[in-house]
């Protein structure tokens, strides 16, 4: 595909909800602009997990059958390990998935493209430049952009620094395979988390069998170790964690592992000035509820609608409230809850609490979660 010198929408960013939001442009007539500066199919680091109401989001967004060729595998539990080896395990609902990035960004990507949209890869903004009658994105390769409208669907590339301020995180990210068949039928139908001091690691099948394995961790946490390469944070985390130890020792690494530092669950919020921030960019919930995937294709399709019924000069400030009534509450509630779960004794007696009251997990999902979409 060829950049166009104009545009009416711009969107920076091809992941879930960048991809989401212009297949949904498209599909109603327009024709955005979707500018990605990598090459798919490209790995990021991400726990992998689409929770139940992710399925009915793709639906709508034209592409759940796509996203079910890449077989993804299917999830119905999940299963919460404490320090001390106390454990949690609740019923999540039908339909949550595990399917790598590698697959489902190409796919929504490719599935944008075959909506209508102008989707470009190897195409990375480099400067947004706001004036009176537009926006200028200024792009690598000497390349330039004119649009009216640009929409930051980036993740945390576009989150300015000040919404970087404390605390910070560092993501880790490897592909598994286990070592025998019964391991992986110990965790068939399940995503684990196993939490310790300053940080938690989440894991889950994916397709084709592979197993992905994700902490999130403090940063804090990262340089206290003599080491910042996988190997001496697998082995600090079993320490911390013996059920973990436990659940590494039945995996084989099966590619190369992936890291992100400075990741901020601050939300610097759905608009800046005349730019609007879409998915991650405008907030990120905690990753242990396992929402984000959901939540970034949720915030797509419900900016896609507001645009179709509202005058450009008022999508400012109708896409804040409409913004802040969905993902605030639950933003915090994630916030909060990852606060209390970093902290060792606090997890053990939150877990402790789960197990005597069944009905507090289920509590817990509601309110990191839209409702389930058909």
């Amino acid at each position: 595909m060829t950049l166009p010198e104009r545009c009416d929408v711009a969107i920076v960013g091809g992941g879930p909800a960048g991809s989401a939001l212009a297949a949904l442009l498209a599909r109603a007539g327009g024709r955005p602009v979707l500018l990605e500066k990598d090459r798919f199919p490209r790995a990021k680091v991400c726990g992998e997990f689409l929770s139940m109401e992710a399925q009915g989001l793709l639906r709508r967004i034209g592409c759940l059958e796509a996203v079910q060729e890449r077989a993804p595998a299917v999830i119905e539990h999940a299963r919460f390990f404490s320090p001390s080896g106390q454990r949690v395990e609740f019923a999540l609902g039908a339909g949550s998935l595990g399917l790598s990035r590698f697959a489902l960004d190409e796919t929504l990507f490719r599935h944008a493209q075959d909506s209508g949209a102008t989707a470009l890869e190897d195409a990375e903004v480099l400067k947004i430049v706001p004036d009176v009658g537009g926006t200028t994105l200024i792009l690598s390769k000497g390349r330039a952009l004119r649009a009216e409208l640009v929409i930051a669907a980036g993740g945390r590339r576009l989150v300015p620094a000040a919404a970087k301020s404390a605390p910070l995180f560092v993501g880790y990210k490897r592909r598994h395979r286990f070592v025998s068949s019964a391991d992986a039928a110990d965790l068939d139908g399940c995503v684990e988390i196993y939490l310790f001091k300053d940080g938690y690691c989440g894991v889950n099948g994916v397709e084709d069998g592979a197993v992905n394995v994700c902490l999130l961790a403090d940063d804090s946490w990262l340089a206290s170790l003599p080491s910042p390469k996988w190997e001496a944070v697998a082995v600090e985390m079993g320490r911390l964690n013996p059920s973990l130890g436990k659940r590494l020792l039945s995996l084989r690494p099966d590619g190369d592992p992936l890291a992100v530092a400075r990741i901020s669950l601050s939300a610097p919020g759905p608009v800046s000035g005349s730019l609007l921030r879409v998915g991650d960019a405008a907030g990120m919930i905690a990753p242990l509820c396992g929402d984000g995937q959901a939540m970034a294709l949720d915030s797509a399709i419900l900016l896609a609608e507001l645009m179709a019924t509202t005058e450009r000069a008022d999508l400012p400030a109708a896409w804040t409230v409409a913004w802040q009534r969905r993902y605030r509450f639950r933003l915090r509630v994630g916030r909060g809850l990852q606060g209390l779960l970093l902290k060792p004794r606090a997890s053990e007696a939150a877990l402790a609490a789960c197990a005597l009251w069944p009905a507090l997990p289920r509590f817990l999902l509601t309110a990191t979660r839209g409702k389930k979409v058909v």
